[in-house]
């Protein structure tokens, strides 16, 4: 060897690799370092899962751009709750993700006993029997989502005794977490008001299948609606903060003229109502009718069946719904349908001879029957006896009137809205869980008083796709070999293959 040879490497050549290693690196770190400054200012999320229900809509993004701080607490046992605790932990991240000032926490309260009794006590949940719930927080005013609220059932296997089980067929996490965020951060007083003394559905009674307590608590809980029960006899009168008057099922009193005039001038005002009519196995026409005729609404009597569109006769499910009204847009974009019974058929009117047609209540159905729907009636001969009838056809069982509003334009005088279903019993609290009808329950009010945030397409309850993998015993023992047998033996032949190869 010389001796003389300089090393390959000198001591200034090493230095200069070290050099240009360091340099390297703090380079790549400016880079990092630059990338995440230029994206803290540039967002961008991408959802790439197929999966919708932890996707938010356009107008809940909308909501959230003009939402103020929030603090969420999901209230769960998360091992007992493990599907619907992860679907709404999913969703609510969303949703922080959209809004920073949106603050998420999960409490377990069967892990973190201290916790949870500092959240009961400070929303003064103590006595809540359903412990899992969600709780929204904006400024000391709070909303409460209950976990057995979050999931839509399908009941018409049940109702049609195909099945015993009841399917959860749908996830109304964002159509509740958004009505919630809207409640707790919109300052607006809104008051609705329902009829009494004609045997109408209840909202007061929840221990009966017909009464309304539950449509109450959707007024209450999802709207932002205070309601009071009204009495329009002897000099009562509609009260100044009245937004929305409810008449649902009169069955057993007609509407005098007096209270007629009360109705009629509080919707010449440019005022709301929601008329829900009896069927008329439950005593006929109400009265009411001769206020709907003066806004182009026209009700028979008929008893209506549709049996392709019916599990029992009695129900029916509309064939066609008009997807272009705000009501109906999400629930058609979703694919839901909603649930009636024994409806009557509800139908637009031609315009008042001489009356012009711009100036004449703008009516649209809502929902019909198929064509193959079956309408009996009974007539009154001369002779005092009665002759039955039968129709065949499509007809019309809800329409939405909507008179003195200009598009782009905005009137002094209120824009009066009346929606007016052929059917009373698709809100009581047996039928109103029923399909979709909770959420076209909740749809139709915030359209009758113009809360736009919650009628926009998407949100809606998400349809929970199920898939079944169907296998016969021997794909069954095939699948068990494979899985016992097969993938332990592959990682094993593949060890020993690079054992041998590291021996030679």
């Amino acid at each position: 060897m010389d001796a003389t040879a300089k090393p390959s490497f000198s001591p200034s050549r090493r230095w200069l690799k070290w050099f240009n290693l360091i340099v390297g690196v703090i380079a790549v770190l400016v880079l990092v370092a630059m990338a995440n400054y230029l994206a803290a200012g540039h967002f961008k999320r991408l959802q790439l899962s197929a999966n919708s229900l932890s996707t938010l809509s356009p107008q809940t993004i909308s909501l959230l751009q003009r939402t103020n701080k929030i603090d969420v607490t999901i209230f769960f046992d998360q091992q007992a709750n493990e599907e619907i605790y992860s679907l709404t932990l999913g969703l609510l991240k969303q949703y922080s993700y959209a809004n920073p000032n949106i603050t998420v926490q999960s409490i377990d309260y069967t892990r973190s006993p201290g916790k949870a009794g500092t959240i009961l006590a400070k929303y003064k949940l103590a006595n809540l029997k359903d412990k899992n719930f969600v709780v929204f927080d904006s400024g000391g005013k709070s909303k409460v989502i209950y976990g057995n609220e979050l999931y839509d059932y399908d009941l018409n296997s049940v109702l049609s005794g195909q099945s015993n089980s009841v399917r959860r067929n749908a996830f109304k996490g964002e159509l509740l977490f958004s009505s919630a965020i809207f409640a707790v951060t919109d300052s607006r007083k809104t008051k609705a008001y329902f009829v009494y003394g004609h045997g109408e559905n209840d909202p007061e009674n929840s221990g009966h299948d017909q009464g309304y307590a539950k449509f109450a608590a959707i007024l209450k809980d999802q709207s932002n609606i205070d309601w009071e029960k009204l009495s329009l006899f002897g000099t009562n009168d509609l009260p100044a903060d009245c937004n929305l008057l409810i008449i649902a099922g009169p069955s057993k009193a007609r509407f005098d003229e007096a209270e007629l005039a009360k109705i009629e001038n509080y919707l010449k005002q440019g005022r709301r109502l929601l008329v829900l009519l009896n069927n008329v196995s439950s005593g006929g026409d109400s009265g009411i009718e001769k206020v709907l005729t003066k806004w182009n609404v026209g009700v028979l009597g008929y008893l209506l069946e549709d049996r392709k569109f019916s599990t029992d006769g009695s129900d029916l499910v509309p064939a066609q719904v008009n997807g272009n009204h705000p009501i109906f847009k999400p629930i058609a974009s979703e694919g839901l349908q909603i649930y009636l019974i024994s409806p009557r058929t509800v139908f637009p009117t031609k315009p008042i001879a001489g009356a012009r047609t711009a100036d004449a209540p703008q009516v649209e159905i809502l929902a019909t029957t198929s064509t193959n729907a079956v309408a009996r009636y009974k007539t009154q001969t001369a002779d005092g006896t009665f002759e039955a009838h039968e129709l065949t056809g499509a007809f019309e069982l809800m329409v939405a009137v909507e008179y003195g509003s200009i598009k782009n334009v905005s009137t002094e005088r209120g824009v009066t809205r009346i929606l007016v279903l052929g059917d009373s019993l698709c809100f009581d609290n047996q039928h109103l869980d029923t399909a979709a009808n909770h959420y076209f329950a909740n749809a139709a009010v915030n359209w009758l008083v113009d809360q736009p945030q919650m009628l926009l397409a998407g949100i809606g309850p998400r349809p929970i796709k199920e898939y079944k993998l169907v296998l016969t015993p021997t794909q069954m023992t095939k699948l068990k070999w494979i899985l016992l047998a097969g993938m332990p033996g592959a990682v094993l032949l593949i060890g020993g293959l690079v054992w041998l190869g590291r021996r030679n």
